[in-house]
């Protein structure tokens, strides 16, 4: 690993020491640890269709990659993480991928005698908008560095959607940087920890699902007065379910329909239960749910035709009452009903999964080897009078080094180029004479 000064050394070259510079070394290599904590050296393509990490490569036609070929294969592509998703296979060693700079790109990792593989027909129609970059319904770019919401994962569609389309929560001022992770789900009206998994509006309209809504454990957000609340909690739990709306529409937020800002709709370019992002509605089509039944109006005999001159002009169209979303958030518990419950056709037509598959974790990353263990390789490879003269001259080596640098931080002096050189010097004269 390349070794840069941080910052905050590198503003006072007077305060570099070494304990300094170790501490500053630890650090750099435990963060990294924590970015790339798995070895890049698989590629996943031939374990199937699998739930794992995927990333969609900007520049090699938006298909998926796995976590080894992200880093091995397109670390310097435009990339966009996409989290886990269910039955992928790794499009990286296939005939799929296109790279602007060559017709036949190849995956670094995988066999290439056995390159290139045939493009993955069960990923067929699963690039959805998410592989451009896209999240969420409502139109917003998203930026990972900037983003102020919690975004929550459909358990469905796999999507991504902003706490404030789901009418959890009220929209969020823009920032220059992220949202402590605390402050995520400060004021949200189901936090991430009362409920099992969201539905989105349109995984929602699933007919199973729709006849359930606002039942037992079968929650959805609606607007009642001024207020949001949640309908549908099981017995028992804890919290009202109700947050004030204090925001208006500037414009349509479903279909045409008035309503808050809270649920106004988007789509994103770029790069909970799971807190992240499809258009998931075709234009014009309203995934909403009524807050309360219109009254029933009786037919009534064909009215006498007015002359025109006598025609009033029309009435002001009244508004129509807030409509929620249809997005439903399954309860803790519903799921494992319904999987002790329903046969394995049943379970099958189910627009989302009953059970969590694992995700797919590649093999830890081995930690870097320390000075010592390579020494004893290197010198275990020599032959047996070299190994000693050479484990002689490395013990000597350490010692008179460690003398040297601990004058330097007892007297908190930094250990200087010079210093280096003239230590080297020393050794090299000693074994001339």
């Amino acid at each position: 690993m390349a070794f840069s000064l941080p910052p905050e050394l590198l503003a006072s070259a007077a305060d570099i020491t070494l304990p300094n510079l170790l501490e500053a070394q630890e650090r750099l290599e435990a963060e990294a640890r924590e970015v790339l904590p798995y070895s890049f050296d698989e590629c996943t393509f031939s374990k199937g269709a699998i739930r794992q990490s995927v990333w969609s490569c900007m520049d090699c036609g938006n298909k998926g990659v796995c976590y080894g070929c992200s880093i091995a294969c397109h670390s310097e592509h435009r990339l966009v993480e996409l989290w886990s998703k269910r039955s992928f296979t790794c499009d990286c060693p296939t005939s799929a991928m296109c790279s602007p700079s060559s017709s036949k790109r190849r995956c670094n990792i995988f066999p290439p005698d056995q390159q290139p593989q045939p493009p993955n027909e069960g990923n067929a129609g699963r690039y959805t908008h998410n592989f451009v970059g896209e999240f969420c319904r409502c139109g917003r770019d998203y930026d990972p560095e900037t983003e102020t919401e919690a975004m929550i994962h459909c358990i469905g569609c796999e999507d991504w959607f902003h706490e404030s389309c789901l009418n959890l929560a009220p929209r969020k001022p823009e920032r220059d940087t992220p949202l402590p992770e605390e402050e995520e789900e400060s004021d949200s009206l189901l936090p991430s920890e009362s409920y099992d998994g969201l539905l989105c509006a349109a995984c929602a309209d699933h007919p199973f699902v729709a006849e359930r809504k606002g039942r037992d454990g079968w929650m959805v957000v609606v607007p009642r007065g001024d207020e949001w609340v949640v309908e549908g909690r099981k017995e028992g739990e804890e919290g009202s379910g109700r947050a004030r709306m204090v925001e208006k529409a500037e414009e349509p937020a479903w279909g045409g329909e008035a309503g808050p800002a809270l649920g106004k709709k988007r789509a994103s370019e770029d790069e909970g239960p799971a807190a992240k992002r499809v258009k998931v509605e075709a234009p014009g089509q309203v995934l909403t749910e009524a807050v309360t039944a219109e009254p029933t109006v009786e037919p009534t005999a064909e009215p006498t035709a007015i002359p025109t001159s006598t025609v009033p002009p029309p009435a002001q169209a009244t508004a129509e009452p807030r409509r929620a979303a249809g997005d439903v958030f399954l309860a803790d518990g519903v799921r494992d009903h319904l999987k002790a419950t329903l046969s394995d056709a049943e379970a099958a037509a189910l627009p989302f999964p009953l059970v969590d598959e694992e995700i797919y974790e590649p093999p830890a990353d081995s930690p870097p080897e320390t000075l010592e263990a390579v020494t004893e390789r290197v010198v275990s490879a020599l032959p047996r009078v070299q190994a000693i003269e050479a484990l002689y001259g490395y013990e000597s080596m350490r010692d008179k080094l460690k003398v040297m640098l601990a004058a330097h931080v007892q007297s908190g002096q930094a250990v200087s180029r010079d210093d280096i050189e003239t230590f080297f010097e020393n050794l090299r004269a000693q074994r001339a004479t």
